[in-house]
C-alpha cells in the first residue's frame, strides 16, 4: 500500500459514522455498549497464542485498532500503539472497555478454561460486523496452534487487503434508497417492569435456551413465517404467563428489532449498520392459535422491514445521532443529552430482540469450536434477548433483571407445547462496563 493510500486509510479509520457514535456518549447503564460473544473451544485456551492471533488480526482489521478520547465537545477516535491484551475472565466481568484494562482498545478479549470471550464497544461495529473480526481471530489462533485448517474464502485474512469500504458509513449509501414513512406503527403503550428501573448496573441472570435449528427451519417454512416472529410469539406468550396472568396488564409487548441493512444495501462494512424497527405483539393476539398469531405478526413486520420504511427510520435516527454528535456544546451537556435521548428511545419498547444470524466458519475449523453464542445485556431494559445459531443449534440468550426462573420455565413450556424440546443453561452475568470518563489516556 503506497504512502498516499495509507494516509487515506488512516484518515478514514478515524471517521465517526452517523449512528454508532451514540454509544460513545452512553454508558452500559443506558445502552448495550458492550455485547459479549462466547466461543467454547474443544480444549483449554492458550492466552499467549490468542494474543498473537489478535495482533495478526489487527493487521487485517485496522478499524479495530482504535481507542477513544473524550474531547471538550465530542468524542473522537484515536490510533493505538500499545499491544492488545488477553484477560482472565469470569461471567461477571470486572473490566471497563476502552480503559487501561484493555490498553485503550474498544474490544475486550478474555479467556477461562476452554472459553474465549470477545466483546466490543458498539460504536465500532454491530454483531454481524464483529463476527467478521472474531472469525479472523479464531482462524489465526487455530493456525498458531498448528492445526491443519483452511480458509474457504469466507474469512477476511491477510490473503486479502483491507479495503476502506470495510469501514464505511453505510448510512451514506442508504440515503440513495427509496424512503417512506407509510405504514409506520404509531407508538403504543408498551409493557414494562418498572420495579426493575434503576437496576441498570446490577448483575443479570442469563439463560442460554437451545434447540435444533433444522427443526425451527421446518416449522417456519411449513407455516410461512420467519424465525424471528416465531421466537417473538413464543417469548410473548412466556411473558404473558409470567407477568400478565392475575394482573390488569393489557399493554402490547413491543420488541425493538435491529435489522441488518446489509441485506438491502451491499456493503462489506463492519460498522454499526442496522435499522431499529418496532415489533408489537398486541394483547388480542394472545387469543389466537399460536401459528395464527405468528402469521399475523409476520405479515405486519414485513411492512416494517420493507426497504423504504426501514431506510426512512434508520436515516431519521442516524441523522438525530449525527446532529447530536456535532452539536456545539460542552461534552458534559452533550453526554447528558445523548443519554436522555437514548433512554427515551429504547423505553418506547419492552425489550430489545436481535438476531445476528448463523455463525458460519470453514468445516476444518468446526472440529475445534464446540459452541458459539452471544449475549445482549439488559442496560435500561428488563430483558435483553439475542438469537444466534451455530451448526444445527439455535440459541436464545435471555438476560433478565428478574432473578426468578419463571420466565425461562414458561418459555420452555410454550416451546414444548408446539413440539420443541429446548435445553437451558443459566448463570449470573455482568457486562464489561463502559464510561467515557474511564478511557485510557494517550
Amino acid at each position: 500500500m503506497n504512502y498516499n493510500m495509507m494516509n487515506h486509510v488512516v484518515n478514514h479509520l478515524l471517521d465517526v459514522d452517523r449512528y454508532g457514535s451514540i454509544f460513545m456518549y452512553a454508558t452500559n447503564c443506558d445502552l448495550t455498549t458492550a455485547p459479549r460473544h462466547i466461543i467454547r473451544m474443544t480444549e483449554p485456551v492458550d492466552p499467549e497464542l490468542l494474543k498473537e492471533a489478535l495482533k495478526i488480526t489487527l493487521l487485517r482489521f485496522p478499524q479495530m485498532g482504535l481507542g477513544l478520547k473524550r474531547g471538550e465537545k465530542q468524542y473522537q477516535y484515536r490510533l493505538l500503539d500499545k499491544p492488545p491484551v488477553v484477560l482472565p475472565f469470569e461471567d461477571i466481568s470486572p473490566y471497563y472497555i476502552g480503559s487501561d484494562d484493555t490498553n485503550g482498545y474498544l474490544f475486550c478479549c478474555g479467556y477461562k478454561e476452554n472459553t474465549i470471550y470477545l466483546e466490543y464497544q458498539h460504536c465500532t461495529s454491530d454483531g454481524r460486523g464483529f463476527n467478521e473480526f472474531i472469525k479472523c481471530v479464531l482462524f489465526y489462533y487455530l493456525k498458531l496452534r498448528g492445526y491443519a485448517i483452511e480458509n474457504d474464502g469466507s474469512i477476511r485474512t491477510l490473503e486479502t487487503d483491507f479495503q476502506p469500504a470495510e469501514n464505511e458509513d453505510g448510512f451514506v449509501k442508504l440515503q440513495k434508497a427509496e424512503q417512506s414513512d407509510e405504514n409506520h406503527i404509531d407508538d403504543v403503550p408498551a409493557f414494562h417492569l418498572p420495579e426493575y428501573d434503576g437496576h441498570e448496573d446490577d448483575d443479570e441472570l442469563t439463560t442460554e435456551i437451545t434447540m435444533p435449528f433444522s427443526q425451527v427451519r421446518r416449522f417456519v417454512k411449513q407455516n410461512d413465517i420467519s424465525p424471528l416472529t416465531f421466537l417473538m410469539t413464543a417469548i410473548c406468550h412466556a411473558i404473558y404467563r409470567t407477568y400478565y396472568v392475575g394482573t390488569d396488564h393489557d399493554e402490547a409487548i413491543v420488541a425493538e428489532v435491529p435489522m441488518d441493512l446489509r441485506t438491502y444495501i451491499k456493503s462489506p462494512t463492519v460498522r454499526f449498520f442496522v435499522a431499529l424497527l418496532d415489533l408489537p405483539f398486541y394483547y388480542e393476539y394472545f387469543q389466537l392459535p399460536f401459528v395464527e398469531a405468528c402469521q399475523k405478526l409476520s405479515a405486519f413486520f414485513d411492512t416494517q422491514r420493507a426497504l423504504p420504511h426501514a431506510a426512512f427510520w434508520a436515516l431519521k435516527n442516524s441523522n438525530r445521532v449525527y446532529t447530536g454528535h456535532n452539536a456545539d456544546m460542552p461534552i458534559d451537556e452533550k453526554e447528558k443529552m445523548m443519554r436522555e435521548q437514548a433512554r427515551a428511545y429504547i423505553r418506547r419498547d419492552s425489550f430489545i430482540l436481535t438476531n445476528i444470524g448463523p455463525f458460519n466458519i470453514p468445516i476444518s475449523m468446526e472440529r475445534h469450536i464446540a459452541d458459539y453464542g452471544a449475549i445482549l445485556p439488559c442496560a435500561h431494559q428488563p430483558f435483553g434477548i439475542l438469537v444466534s445459531s451455530y451448526r444445527d443449534t439455535l440459541k436464545i440468550a435471555l438476560s433478565q433483571r428478574d432473578m426468578r426462573p419463571d420466565l425461562v420455565n414458561n418459555l420452555v413450556n410454550v416451546l414444548g407445547e408446539i413440539g420443541f424440546r429446548a435445553k437451558t443453561y443459566s448463570y449470573m452475568f455482568h457486562p464489561t462496563r463502559y464510561d467515557g470518563k474511564r478511557l485510557a489516556k494517550d
